[in-house]
């Protein structure tokens, strides 16, 4: 995404900005910003997402047990609306920092004090307000109490600085950050909350974890630079007003779509609905992280190769297009026939409707995930208001649309709401594409990553009358056996697009 940096005239007032903050920021080494660097900082980060997201959905499996449906529909509704706001504090101003700090490591510390105070006063206010409005709106002492403590979230997330090591690309530090607060959050939960009288300790524990990972990065920071000081200045804001604004937007958006269903779920149902529901919601935002994942990583692929021609761009992104497709069609088929067993081996008996709603839910994980990429491409190739205006435009609608369809469909409908949304973004950002002549050819690499996902369903059946592990393993095999040998699956092509990334 372009961006203009912070004017001379409003660094030379940035606080800190001397002979003495050079003297503690080196410039990047040439070692740094090499290959090899953005290769370990992308293994680094996919590990970290990926042990993070495998031990939460272990984590609500195990609280899915402890707490029961309703008990566990509570603490999904708090949590869903708490992580709104933690992305207004997060987003939008961290990765603004992150790209001036990238761009000019000589403006770390005074970046940091503004950022700093910037986030503590959104923070403060945004917690205030959900106390307030809480404590209006929620009749039950517990559920206002649960939300109160999530609440909190916003005040760690202010005070972190983890986007100081993404600006310098220093990873390592970020991804030991985010493994040692999911352990500290698992270890809590796994020693304190056994059933609904302890269901305060979930966010307690959650809190504490990121408490913790937050205070790992400052001790680093402060023994590099020293103490913050945050200062909140009229000419910085007016900065980050003017660059900032599109990621917010772009942020918001994405974070309504992901999780709009189960907040208007919760809005209309009880709370043991909620918890049916929010169980295997859980688990498909875990898959979601491909994606996210996906976007970090190509964008500088594709912001480069848009500079030449449209071949090129077309060509970047069709690589991309083609790893999501086989990566994530034979999954969303493997789900959804194994979807029953799944759902009886991990989940309490009372959650057997599940097996639905994650059927239906894991079907979006490729619509979203292909609809987030088709965005990225889009600010790649300097068209991010066309990219937003999708992404809003999707937001909007997805609200009432849910609702309609919960009211008319059930659980089940709200679901299926969200994948007709998924699709109909694929659909317009293929759409806008074509439009600049940047359009991926998907079809093309549909066809036999379904193929072959259809050829391992007879494979996963028949295994699954044996152990839900062995259908996992067979049906994995079979799928590449089978991609394979419909010339699907290219070790020459596969290291063209990893070296492309």
């Amino acid at each position: 995404m372009a961006t203009t940096p912070i004017p001379p005239q409003i660094r030379r007032r940035l606080p800190g900005h001397a002979a003495s903050v050079r003297a503690h920021i080196p410039l990047r080494s040439a070692h740094e910003s090499s290959p090899r660097r953005m290769t370990f900082n992308f293994a680094a980060l996919s590990a970290a997402e990926f042990a993070c997201r495998a031990t939460s959905v272990a984590v609500t499996i195990y609280l899915t047990h402890c707490l029961g449906r309703a008990g566990y529909g509570r603490i999904e509704f708090a949590f869903n609306i708490v992580f709104w706001l933690v992305l207004l504090v997060r987003d939008g101003l961290e990765v603004f920092a992150a790209r001036e700090i990238a761009r000019h490591q000589r403006l770390i510390r005074p970046l940091v004090n503004h950022v700093l105070a910037v986030k503590v006063l959104l923070a403060l206010g945004l917690m205030l307000g959900l106390v307030a409005v809480g404590s209006l709106t929620l009749t039950e002492p517990t559920q206002r109490s649960i939300l109160a403590l999530y609440g909190l979230l916003l005040m760690t997330t202010a005070l972190g600085l983890d986007f100081v090591y993404r600006g310098t690309e220093r990873m390592e530090l970020v991804a030991v950050s985010l493994l040692l607060r999911t352990s500290i959050y698992a270890v809590g939960i796994w020693l304190w909350v056994t059933d609904t009288t302890r269901i305060l300790w979930v966010p307690a524990c959650l809190v504490a974890g990121e408490a913790c990972g937050i205070a790992l990065v400052w001790a680093c920071y402060t023994r590099r630079f020293g103490l913050p000081r945050p200062v909140l200045g009229s000419r910085f804001l007016r900065v980050f007003l003017q660059r900032g604004r599109p990621v917010y937007l772009i942020q918001v958006a994405q974070a309504v779509i992901g999780s709009i269903d189960l907040l208007v779920v919760a809005l209309v149902s009880q709370w043991a609905d909620v918890g049916l529901y929010g169980a295997p919601h859980r688990m498909v935002t875990a898959v979601l992280t491909f994606g996210l994942i996906v976007q970090q990583v190509v964008f500088p692929t594709l912001a480069r190769s848009w500079r030449g021609s449209a071949a090129a761009g077309r060509s970047a992104l069709d690589a991309w297009v083609r790893v999501v497709v086989t990566a994530l069609v034979p999954l969303v088929v493997g789900v959804a026939v194994l979807a029953p067993a799944l759902v009886r081996s991990i989940l309490p008996q009372d959650y057997e409707g599940a097996s639905l709603l994650l059927a239906l839910g894991i079907s979006r994980a490729p619509l979203l995930t292909l609809a987030f990429l088709y965005q990225t491409a889009l600010i790649a190739l300097n068209r991010e208001s066309a990219g937003v205006r999708l992404l809003l435009s999707g937001a909007i609608v997805s609200g009432p649309l849910v609702a309609l369809m919960r009211w008319r469909f059930g659980l089940p409908g709200a679901a299926a709401a969200m994948v007709l949304i998924g699709l109909a973004l694929v659909i317009a950002g293929h759409w806008r594409l074509a439009c600049e002549g940047r359009q991926p050819a998907w079809h093309h690499h549909l066809a036999r990553p379904l193929a072959a996902s259809i050829a391992m369903i007879p494979v996963c059946l028949v295994l699954e009358r044996w152990s839900i592990a062995a259908a996992v393993g067979g049906g994995a095999a079979a799928y590449f056996l089978v991609l394979t040998a419909l010339g699907g699956l290219r070790m020459r092509e596969l290291r063209t697009i990893l070296a492309r990334g």
